[in-house]
């Protein structure tokens, strides 16, 4: 079936009177933001990956991660909600930068100061075992402005998204919900499916915003991870299923391989228990399961070069690998009929570290 270019939806306008609209169907494409690249002289992914490396080399010297954007209002916002979801003051955080990143949850707040149709973000980033939930408590992005909110369960930059949809158990547009207009005693709700989300937005009317707040919730089974430290090593489970899960790191680095067990049979097709050693290049021998090292320039890591492909069992494996990408991936796949588990560490090469110390 062809896919509708465009959709209706009914929506509340300034006025307060319930309106019809047809609006274009947007892509990922028509999401691009390429402002920010006239605005910062670089590109998004580069800026990102500075902001996110400049956090997660604070938190490695032992400091809290703080994230360029980050700031705490000294004021409070009084919310006057007639639906009683909220009658107390709270404390917000202002959104103060078009790309936005935070490693907290809490309550944000944010309010349009231009005309601008500029797209912007706000990125989450919790811990490997989290995921995140987002409440919208008010918002009024008003329709007839092309003013558009769009919350995508994963991080996308450029058009491309991590999870891949080869990793992911939703196709990607049912990961992405797009509303406007203004709320009247209903509350949305968003929960990722990982450890990041992003929340895109484009409000070209001074003074309309929305507020929200966001939670990190324990995930039993975390599968595709966006790596949050810098220091800590992070192990990668199929949990029995038939799955791909992807570690992912968002700058050149050194896989080390701290601990393996993707499942290897022998001739009767039963699992072994004995040690094999790191097997190599598994990807010519056992396809089903094994992990894939590689690295890729963006987002998409379904595009990752492989630099190798490992399987077997081994407590004390002597392995690591350079990858000199600007995106590092690890990838356990999984056939369903082991449980797989390779947990790795993955440091950034000494250029990087550098670089990660610079201003942004």
């Amino acid at each position: 079936m062809k896919e509708k270019k465009t959709f209706h939806f009914t929506a509340i306008d300034e006025s307060g009177k319930i309106q019809k609209y047809m609006r274009k169907r947007e892509t990922l494409k028509d999401w691009g933001i390429g402002e920010l690249d006239a605005k910062y002289g670089n590109s998004n992914e580069q800026l990102l990956n500075k902001q996110l490396r400049t956090a997660l080399q604070s938190e490695i010297r032992g400091k809290k991660m703080r994230v360029p954007g980050e700031h705490f209002s000294k004021d409070f916002y009084r919310q006057d909600f007639k639906n009683g979801l909220l009658s107390t003051y709270t404390r917000f955080k202002p959104v103060t930068d078009c790309m936005f990143i935070t490693a907290d949850p809490g309550s944000f707040i944010y309010s349009s100061k231009t005309d601008s149709d500029e797209v912007c973000g706000i990125y989450f980033l919790a811990g490997p075992d989290q995921k995140i939930e987002i409440n919208f408590l008010t918002f009024d992005v008003p329709c007839e402005h092309r003013g558009l909110i769009s919350v995508v369960d994963g991080w996308e930059l450029n058009g491309e998204v991590f999870p891949t949809e080869m990793d992911h158990r939703l196709p990607l547009k049912q990961r992405i919900s797009e509303f406007c207009g203004k709320n009247i005693g209903v509350k949305r709700s968003f929960t990722s499916s990982q450890n990041i989300a992003v929340i895109r937005y484009r409000i070209p009317k001074p003074g309309k915003g929305f507020t929200l707040f966001a939670r990190f919730l324990k995930n039993p089974r975390p599968c595709n991870v966006l790596a949050a430290s810098l220091s800590e090593p992070y192990t990668l489970r199929n949990y029995g299923r038939r799955v791909n899960c992807t570690y992912v790191a968002l700058y050149p680095g050194t896989v080390q391989v701290i601990a393996l067990g993707v499942g290897v049979s022998n001739f009767l097709g039963s699992s072994r228990t004995t040690e094999t050693g790191t097997l190599r290049k598994c990807d010519e021998t056992s396809p089903q399961d094994q992990v894939i090292i590689g690295g890729s320039d963006g987002l998409d890591t379904s595009e990752v070069r492989v630099v190798d492909s490992i399987c077997g069992i081994d407590s004390k494996p002597d392995y690591h690998e350079i990858v000199k990408y600007g995106v590092t991936s690890v990838r356990l796949i999984s056939s369903g009929f082991f449980e797989n588990s390779v947990t790795v560490e993955v440091l950034p090469l000494k250029n990087e570290l550098l670089d990660a110390n610079l201003s942004i």
